[in-house]
């Protein structure tokens, strides 16, 4: 999934379109890179589940069209919602609690669990 279309669905989750939703084009960008850095957890989680190094530092996009560096399903079906949140932050609390809240539900259901090592308490 590219930033633009995390863009859209953002959008149509606002029920605004593409031309509708101009206005929040300018603040998609530093909103998807600031998802993907409170998303560095979940996202390590995946990477190490799936036998690969973890990031240190988050991932970054430089412009719309770059794919999203993160598992498709988080960007698929999380993103677009953290995405929204943000986007209506200061205009609609009502449409960005919902959306942080969808956003948050869903983020948890990707998080693989991290297992720890067991400490024997002396």
């Amino acid at each position: 999934m590219t930033g633009t279309e995390c863009y859209h669905a953002a959008l149509n989750l606002l029920g605004e379109t593409p031309n509708t939703g101009v206005y929040y084009e300018q603040f998609a960008l530093g909103a998807l890179n600031q998802l993907l850095a409170n998303s560095l957890r979940e996202i390590n989680a995946q990477r190490t589940a799936q036998h690969e190094p973890e990031l240190t530092v988050p991932p970054r996009l430089s412009a719309l069209d770059e794919e999203l560096p993160a598992d498709d399903c988080l960007a698929a079906e999380c993103f677009p919602y953290g995405l929204a949140a943000l986007l209506v932050a200061d205009d609609d609390k009502a449409k960005f609690n919902w959306a942080a809240s969808e956003y948050a539900e869903r983020l948890l259901c990707h998080c693989p669990a991290q297992l720890t090592a067991v400490q024997e308490m002396i």
